[in-house]
């Protein structure tokens, strides 16, 4: 009788971790805003309100930073959101704020605001207050960037560190 040799035992596959996501500042100066609004009537089926209401505020500057992509020419738009009032928030599980998009001519940001936020942004904006958007998101994967957080500011200085101007990360 002959003994087979013994099989070793199938090695484990090493799992790769996914690198950690690194984040950018997306900073942009403001050059001029719009602002639109229209009601119509709902007409889905079995409809919660009776109306369909948007709300739009468009934010149009100059990308300061990061350098180096084809265009510094960007739109922000900030989308107010029942849904993200502090009451009904609690239940989101959210994996962003909002992203931003790459067009040859353009970068265009989304973001989602409190509909209470609306009317203090629009007062800072028609006084000419409000400078510069901050927002810190993922690199641009296939033209597109998810964003982690942003702020609206009159001021933002080239020394400034854009962790401590958005505030605590978390």
């Amino acid at each position: 009788m002959v003994t087979e040799p013994k099989q070793k035992a199938p090695r484990k596959a090493k799992r790769r971790r996914k690198p950690p996501v690194e984040f950018v500042d997306y900073i942009v100066e403001i050059d001029s805003w719009d602002f639109t609004y229209w009601l119509a009537l709902n007409t889905l089926r079995n409809a919660l309100d009776p109306y369909h209401e948007h709300r739009h505020v468009a934010i149009k500057g100059r990308l300061l930073r990061p350098t180096g992509l084809k265009t510094d020419r960007m739109e922000v738009s900030l989308f107010p959101s029942i849904n993200l009032e502090e009451e009904c928030r609690k239940d989101l599980k959210p994996t962003a704020v909002g992203a931003i998009e790459a067009y040859p001519e353009r970068l265009d940001a989304s973001l989602g605001i409190p509909s209470n936020a609306l009317t203090p942004i629009l007062q800072m904006l028609i006084a000419g207050r409000l400078k510069f958007v901050v927002m810190r998101g993922s690199k641009f994967r296939y033209r597109s960037a998810r964003l982690h957080s942003y702020s609206l500011g009159t001021k933002f200085e080239e020394d400034e560190d854009p962790e401590i101007a958005l505030g605590p990360q978390g």
